[in-house]
């Protein structure tokens, strides 16, 4: 069984950034990178691998420190070639897109994902939806064949929303802050980025009232069981539970091709050992009972968002995770996410009379659709009435 969490997440990905990575680079200004994808000035897919993609970084970033971009620049008799700027803050971008696939954004691992640059603000659900046809026998003479159909009953849409977070250099910065480094704020606009993508999907999940027939508790009587007994009884009744609820959109039985746990990374370890069939006895019982495995392919971890519980500015951040004692058995993929843009770097030049050095800002263009995910527990129920959904909420033993 495989364990996600931020370390292993953090490991995979840094391993799967050293094959062909795209990153998308924009010419132009905010406007303009807006506008369908038609103002893309480069799609980096050349690169062989992250190893030359250092290299290639480093080399230009040696050649045209920042510093002397800006002195550059502030002589027009010797300004820099655009084609000098754009491999510049092109290869900066480059940096950017590896953090953040690196960083601890979990929505792959329960949501479907489709990216297209050109997306509407406003989606048709059905639009993202699979296809459906049958094929039927046919003499071969000219008869009409049965044609492949959308999913032309769907008018569900997804709305998607421009989040974005900026930063200003200043002069006051540049005299005192010798400890300052970009890098520290790429981090921090990746870590917000991060936070963003989990509250979209897990958070939503967290914050649901969820309805008894997508509820498991106790299932029979635990008396005389111990804890990893109990944990068993509930798992698999949650597991029966999850296999009974209908789909939204077909009205039938759910398709479970994949069961996976999110929780709190301190019922991991009790989970990891249950879900093998693997129940041992508490306290100064010696008992050890071996069941069949529990159809669980991974573990999802989420505690909280990176900056959940800091005061930022003057608000006070709020990004909860699971709550150790429950979690929720899920099919992956139900959910979707429409990305227009991923995360994208946009640079300029400071104000003079805010003595600002630098501004740059990150942006991300997407919408959600949980709707067949949470199912009858959604905030407007997709099923219109209970047992529908592909979770379910369930609440271990103390």
């Amino acid at each position: 069984m495989k364990v996600n969490n931020s370390a292993t997440i953090a490991e995979e990905r840094k391993e799967k950034a050293k094959s062909i990575t795209t990153s998308y680079a924009f010419r132009g200004d905010a406007k303009a990178n807006l506008n369908g994808g038609r103002e893309l000035a480069h799609r980096f897919e050349d690169v062989a691998n992250a190893d030359d993609m250092d290299r290639l970084r480093h080399r230009i970033v040696k050649n045209h420190k920042l510093e002397e971009l800006q002195r550059i620049v502030a002589n027009a008799e010797s300004a820099p070639a655009t084609a000098d700027i754009e491999a510049f803050f092109g290869r900066f971008f480059l940096d950017v897109t590896r953090r953040a696939q690196e960083a601890g954004d979990l929505t792959s691992l329960i949501a479907r994902e489709e990216t297209n640059l050109g997306f509407p603000k406003l989606l048709y659900l059905r639009d993202v939806l699979p296809y459906r046809g049958k094929m039927e026998e046919n003499s071969g003479e000219n008869d009409g064949v049965p044609l492949i159909e959308a999913a032309t009953g769907e008018l569900a849409t997804i709305a998607l929303s421009i989040q974005a977070i900026g930063w200003k250099g200043s002069i006051a910065n540049m005299l005192w802050n010798e400890w300052f480094s970009m890098d520290k704020v790429t981090q921090a606009a990746v870590d917000a980025w991060t936070d963003m993508r989990n509250a979209k999907v897990i958070g939503v999940i967290v914050a649901a009232t969820f309805v008894a027939t997508q509820q498991q508790a106790a299932a029979e009587s635990e008396t005389n069981m111990t804890y990893d007994e109990a944990v068993y009884s509930r798992m698999l009744a949650g597991v029966k539970k999850l296999r009974g609820l209908l789909d939204p959109l077909t009205d039938r039985k759910i398709a479970v091709s994949d069961i996976r746990w999110l929780g709190n990374s301190a019922d991991t370890w009790a989970i990891e050992n249950v879900a093998r069939g693997q129940l041992n006895g508490n306290g100064s019982s010696a008992r050890t009972r071996n069941r069949p495995a529990l159809p669980i392919s991974q573990i999802v971890e989420y505690d909280q968002g990176i900056n959940n519980g800091f005061t930022i500015g003057k608000k006070s951040i709020s990004l909860p995770g699971v709550t150790a004692g429950k979690g929720y058995l899920y099919v992956p993929g139900v959910a979707i996410v429409a990305n227009k843009r991923p995360l994208t770097m946009e640079t300029g030049i400071g104000s003079v009379l805010d003595l600002s050095t630098e501004e740059r800002s990150w942006y991300s263009v997407q919408g959600e659709s949980l709707d067949n995910l949470l199912g009858s527990s959604a905030a407007t129920p997709a099923g219109g009435a209970a047992g529908y959904g592909h979770i379910v909420e369930v609440t271990l033993p103390t």
